[in-house]
């Protein structure tokens, strides 16, 4: 019962969208930066391997242990003859290489291996040169790997010079050694390049190497850099040991170990298992016979082999991943070159086995050591689980097992689900991301962790930048055309969050390059069985790749996207969506904007098949963020029209008439891309413009001149004043057709200006900046055109010679209208017209004109709630939420208090409120007074300012402008008064203004502005405020004969109320506004008059039948000072309070026929006060009313009887003064206080001292 009443309640929360509590900006955080081109990637496809081994050779400088270490590439050389023995390893290394380089699977022929791979075997330095040059010229730009291996070299002297500088090989003759300088090998194989080094010593190679990089970089830098700069500094480096230590010579290991760590990774790692490992029952004899009963292939990942080498993968990846702070440079090693992350994988692998041999490998960028990561424990288990099955096979001869063994996916994946569920992975890095990649490749685990990858990436962009640089994007883009339905929701949401935060040009081209990725999006949006949310999701997609990029708009026209977009759009009005379909609605809007922005073949494209009659239709949506969207993806159509024609100009036209009804909007989100909108038909329609605004200006002149008052009608072009100028400045000189079509357009671009002009004074800042620049615009073009003087000029009129004259002003403008009217026409169907076919002629051809251009961040800001969860609920609406369980606890609260004080309160009708609480002293006149439901607080306003004051403390909180300074402030009233209250007041220019935290002094902010009528009230008129919480109706006056009621969770104007009277508004109630103890399901408006009449509304009714009673009089002609209406069972009590003191109370009831009845008479007229009432409240429960008198008392009264319960007349005090003449009272909504506001700025605060209270 709890959860729905508070359900109920938030439903009609006001200002509760992002929209209203977040800036409309776009968040430039959320874009990586453009850190490679992935088709265009440096590729590793060759390798120079140098094997300096010396078979059967002892190195004179070497000390060699007996036994040691003797095989190289997995070859005992010991075993075989000499020559077979070098032949054998020359083979393995040249396999092995090629394993590297090329993955199993690949087209790559025998013939392109042996050209891309070169091997040789003790050879002299010429030869190694001549290969360098060969590998770099068959191979151009890309990557070379160099292999070097030094076992059967000497040491590098420390003596020498050149000590570390040079590399040992043997002569031609093979004689004896020689040194090979790097500074050679660095000019033969230039770059890019890696390195990997496995001799003595090898850390002072690559520490000499970079030391000469560096040298030839300073050498360049002060020569003419006539020639390319040297990248040698940017070569990576693989050492199998630091500086100043040699190789072990472990025997049961091979002798090239860190080249078996780089190459054969799982042979490596199986050997130092079984070496390390003791496992009972297994003799180390029987090492071969357990590595070949691991069968398979190291691509099937159902095999035992397949599977170590798809955990071990993992794990390297995942060591990787959390060891390197800077994750694009784990996407430069792991994920860009497969050789690249081959050899790096087993640098990892070497970094663990070889300091188990107190040997230190060393890489170039440095690699932090992963010998202690606790990864390295999931393997030991993993190999423990797999050889513990195979030992079971040997022992019992079972069969080959296929299919998974080893549980480390499952145990990782399960890992990953907790973490993602009850950790914050934002304060970490991961850990498992890599092992995503590995599990999306099998079948098994691919649905799950689809879900995993999503969930992640639903919490933010900094997921979204991670999972692109651990590279599961290009794996992703593979699975687009999965077939399985429960994939396509998933796989939309994950393309979804990497569009919203990755724009490079990469992602969009990866996408765009194949038909079946984008033609994936297309079905997905036209596909009616799948979500709203998925279809909203998919337009997205297609909308980013659109934007900004002519070339996919082409391939997308091609696809008939904007067509599919209308039919999408023409879908979504129908009633079986209502307000599910919001957020597809503003996808397909935006777009068709970026379909059709700067690019007219998409604009004519959208003509044919009338695109934008179905966004016109939509300016006049319910939801703001759609009515926004429309205006955009209008505004971007006027922007793109570069070639005159007849028929563009008449759309163009027909949108400008639609944009002009939204500039009186409500949400000041839509009228800002109004104004943004009607700049671009501004900027297409200058020189018109020019004359319109010449043409207002002239009538502004004559208003003021002629102090003639302004009409009643609400269009202006059809005033007398209008029709005399335009008479005056020849809008009447011809009769054709043609000068009829150019007065007709010429009126459009004057209601225009007049819009404009408009907007230039609306309520909201942000709207008014943005209409400055254009009027700005204008009329800088306009005191260009005064400052020329013709020539010649054959009237002789003074006028005649002024350039500012309303006559050569208006000729002018009907010289380019002409123009431009007499282009040639076009079928609607047929072809856009070229630029051959316009002869388009400016007022000046050789002057450069200045552009016009102004826009929000909308668009961006739509963008960026992809980037924000859509799979978790927002925090507000997530009931395990801290900021929910405040909200519920707020609500729940009111309704306590609610219920608190009709329980308290109902029975005492003779309870007096005699104890002043307070008293304090206002900066300037009062006009109204009232109490927070929650806190402490009283708002009080004067014309100028709100002050919010701590009547328990009596001291003021802080004030502010409510009216941002502009008019005179009449009016408030509480909105939300169950959630967060928002203060909501109007002011003589019937602006109203809505704010948000208004008790704050800090976070005080303007929710809200709009103008309740359209334009100025051309009369000043009280203006009046009352809010209906169950419709979230607003209803204002201020207007002779009408009333505004506004729909504020739509923030439109539903109606206007008629009034049927010229007297002004001086009381409003209305039935489900002030009341919370019954479900009011009528919408009933009570307004008092001037003339002394009450008139009773019902709002369902249709325009100009909607008053449905008037109450009499009784003869009594002052005005109303206050109406109320109060809910009794089956019977409604209508109180009206005339400023005589008369009060009446009549009983409201339904006829058979459902309509309200008046009884005869009124049940009671009493006297409240015996004259000069000015203020009355009522209590929201306690059967009591207020009753101040302008000749200074309140009067306390029962309800409905009128009994006098007291008077208040003086302060509370020695000597207290006399009350002030009284001009506001409010009850407070739940206790049983009131407070009073006078003309001598004092403010009061009463309330009933119970026995059980005490005193304050």
């Amino acid at each position: 019962r709890i959860q729905i009443l508070f359900e109920q309640k938030m439903d009609g929360i006001l200002f509760n969208e992002p929209m209203h509590k977040e800036p409309i900006v776009g968040n430039k955080d959320i874009y990586t930066e453009v850190v490679d081109d992935p088709l265009r990637r440096v590729r590793t496809q060759g390798a120079v391997v140098v094997m300096c081994t010396m078979v059967g050779v002892q190195p004179p400088d070497k000390i060699k242990l007996n036994p040691c270490a003797v095989k190289e590439t997995w070859v005992d050389p010991t075993k075989l003859d000499m020559n077979k023995a070098k032949d054998k390893i020359k083979e393995n290394i040249r396999l092995q290489y090629q394993n590297v380089i090329v993955s199993k699977g690949a087209r790559y022929n025998e013939q392109r291996a042996h050209k891309s791979i070169k091997v040789e075997m003790d050879c002299s330095p010429e030869v190694v040169y001549k290969q360098c040059d060969l590998i770099r010229r068959y191979i151009r730009d890309e990557r070379v790997i160099f292999h070097y291996n030094g076992h059967g070299t000497m040491t590098c002297n420390h003596q020498k010079s050149d000590y570390g500088k040079s590399i040992w090989v043997v002569n031609r003759s093979h004689s004896n050694y020689t040194t090979m300088p790097l500074s050679n090998i660095m000019d033969h194989l230039k770059v890019p390049a890696i390195y990997v080094w496995d001799c003595d010593n090898a850390g002072l190679i690559v520490k000499r190497f970079n030391e000469i990089a560096l040298e030839r970089k300073e050498i360049w830098r002060q020569s003419d850099n006539s020639h390319p700069q040297p990248k040698f500094e940017e070569s990576f480096h693989l050492a199998a040991c630091d500086e100043d230590q040699v190789l072990p010579q472990t025997p049961d290991m091979p002798a090239d170990l860190y080249t078996s760590c780089l190459t054969t990774p799982i042979e490596t790692a199986l050997h130092f298992w079984f070496h390390q490992q003791k496992v009972s029952g297994i003799h180390i004899l029987d090492f071969v016979e357990y590595l070949d009963r691991i069968d398979g292939e190291m691509s099937s990942r159902h095999t035992m082999k397949g599977e170590l080498n798809w955990i071990l993968t993992a794990i390297l990846d995942c060591i990787a991943w959390q060891l390197l702070d800077n994750h694009h440079r784990f996407k430069a090693l792991f994920r860009e070159d497969r050789a690249m992350s081959f050899l790096f994988r087993g640098h990892i692998l070497a970094d663990r086995i070889m300091r188990c041999y107190q040997v230190t490998p060393v890489s170039h960028p440095p690699f932090p050591s992963s010998a202690a990561h606790p990864l390295w424990r999931s393997w030991d288990l993993a190999l423990d689980s797999i050889m513990n099955e195979l030992s079971l096979r040997i022992r019992f001869n079972k069969p080959p097992i296929h299919g998974q063994i080893s549980s480390f996916f499952f145990d990782q994946l399960t890992e990953f689900k907790v973490s993602l569920q009850y950790g914050k992975l934002d304060d970490m890095d991961a850990k498992q991301l890599p092992l995503l990649l590995q599990m999306l490749m099998a079948y098994q685990y691919r649905e799950e962790t689809l879900q995993l990858i999503g969930k992640y990436l639903d919490r933010g962009p900094y997921a979204v930048k991670k999972f692109i640089h651990v590279g599961l994007i290009v794996y992703i883009h593979k699975l687009i055309q999965n077939p399985v339905k429960e994939f396509k929701y998933i796989m939309v949401l994950i393309w979804a969050k990497v569009l919203a935060t990755d724009r490079t040009a990469s992602t969009s081209d990866l996408l765009m390059k194949e038909a079946q990725s984008r033609r994936y999006f297309l079905n997905m949006l036209t596909d009616t069985e799948m979500s709203v949310q998925t279809r909203s999701m998919a337009c997205f997609c297609l909308s980013i790749l659109a934007k900004n990029s002519p070339a996919n708009q082409e391939v997308l026209l091609g696809e008939n996207l904007i067509s599919k977009l209308k039919d999408c759009l023409e879908e979504l009005s129908s009633d079986i969506y209502q307000h599910k379909a919001t957020k597809l609605q503003k996808c397909s809007l935006l777009c068709l904007g970026y379909m059709w922005d700067r690019n007219e073949k998409p604009l004519w494209n959208a003509v044919r098949c009338n695109a934008y009659e179905e966004v016109l239709q939509l300016v006049d949506h319910f939801h703001p963020e759609t009515r926004a969207a429309a205006v955009y993806a209008l505004g971007t159509f006027l922007y793109t029209r570069r070639q005159d024609s007849e028929h563009g100009a008449s759309i163009e036209h027909t949108i400008a008439s639609k944009l002009l009804k939204a500039c009186d909007d409500g949400s000041v989100l839509v009228r800002k891309e109004v104004i943004v909108a009607l700049s671009r038909y501004v900027q297409q329609y200058e020189q018109c413009f020019d004359v319109a605004c010449k043409t207002y200006q002239e009538e502004a002149r004559d208003v003021r001149q002629t102090r003639l008052s302004l009409c009643e009608d609400d269009d202006m072009s059809t005033s007398p004043m209008s029709e005399g100028r335009r008479r005056d400045v020849g809008f009447n000189i011809n009769k054709s057709s043609m000068l009829s079509s150019v007065r007709l357009a010429s009126n459009k671009f004057l209601d225009t200006w007049r819009c404009i002009k408009n907007l230039e004074r609306d309520p909201h800042e942000e709207v008014r900046n943005l209409t400055k620049v254009v009027v700005h615009f204008i009329e800088k073009n306009l005191a260009r055109l005064n400052s020329r003087i013709p020539s010649e000029n054959t009237d002789s009129s003074p006028d005649s010679n002024r350039m500012d004259s309303p006559k050569n002003m208006h000729y002018a403008g009907l010289a380019y209208l002409s123009q431009y009217m007499a282009v040639p026409k076009r079928t609607i169907f047929g072809k856009g017209p070229e630029d051959d076919d316009v002869d388009y002629i400016p007022t000046n051809a050789n002057e450069e004109r200045p552009s016009l251009l102004i826009q929000t961040n909308f668009p961006e800001w739509c963008e960026a709630s992809f980037a924000k969860p859509l799979v978790q609920k927002r925090e507000d609406t997530d009931p395990n939420s801290e900021i929910y369980l405040q909200n519920q606890e707020r609500v729940l609260e009111y309704s306590q208090q609610s219920s608190d004080a009709r329980a308290t309160f109902s029975k005492r009708a003779h309870e007096t409120i005699d104890s002043q609480i307070c008293c304090m002293k206002n900066p300037r006149r009062p006009i109204q007074v009232g109490f927070h439901p929650f806190e402490s607080l009283l708002y009080i306003l004067d014309e100028l300012q709100c002050h919010v004051w701590n009547y328990s403390r009596t001291q003021r909180v802080h004030s502010f402008y409510c009216c941002e300074d502009r008019g005179k402030t009449r009016h408030s009233i509480l909105l939300n008064p169950h959630f967060r209250p928002f203060l909501c007041t109007v002011n003589t220019e019937a602006e109203v203004f809505i704010w948000r935290n208004f008790q704050s002094s800090t976070d005080i902010r303007l929710a809200s502005a709009f103008r309740a009528f359209g334009e100025i009230p051309k009369q000043s008129n009280p203006m009046l405020l009352v809010y209906g919480e169950v419709k979230n109706l607003l209803i204002i006056s201020g207007q002779n004969k009408r009333m505004a009621c506004w729909n504020l969770i739509k923030e439109i104007r539903l109606t206007d109320i008629q009034t049927q009277t010229d007297k002004p508004v001086t009381a409003l109630d209305s039935f489900d506004g002030n009341h919370e103890n019954v479900n009011v399901q009528e919408n009933l408006l009570l307004a008092g008059f001037k003339d002394g009449y009450c008139r009773m509304f019902d709002l369902r009714m249709p325009p100009g039948n909607q008053m449905v009673q008037r109450f009499d009089n009784g003869g009594l002609e002052n005005r109303i000072v206050n109406v109320h209406m109060i809910p009794n069972s089956d019977q409604k009590r209508v109180y009206v309070a005339h400023a005589s003191g008369d009060m009446y109370l009549w009983d409201l009831r339904k006829s058979d026929r459902g309509r309200y009845m008046l009884s005869d008479k009124p049940l009671q007229q009493y006297k409240v006060v015996n004259n000069n009432l000015k203020a009355v409240a009522f209590h929201n429960y306690a059967p009591v009313m207020a009753c101040g008198s302008k000749d200074q008392y309140i009067r306390i009264l029962n309800v409905p009887w009128g009994d006098n319960l007291n008077e208040i007349k003086f302060h509370e005090g020695f000597m207290g003064q006399r009350v002030g003449p009284i001009v506001s009272l409010a009850f407070h909504p739940f206790q049983y206080k009131l407070a009073s506001a006078g003309l001598d700025n004092v403010i009061s605060v009463y309330e009933k001292v119970f026995a059980t209270q005490g005193r304050h």
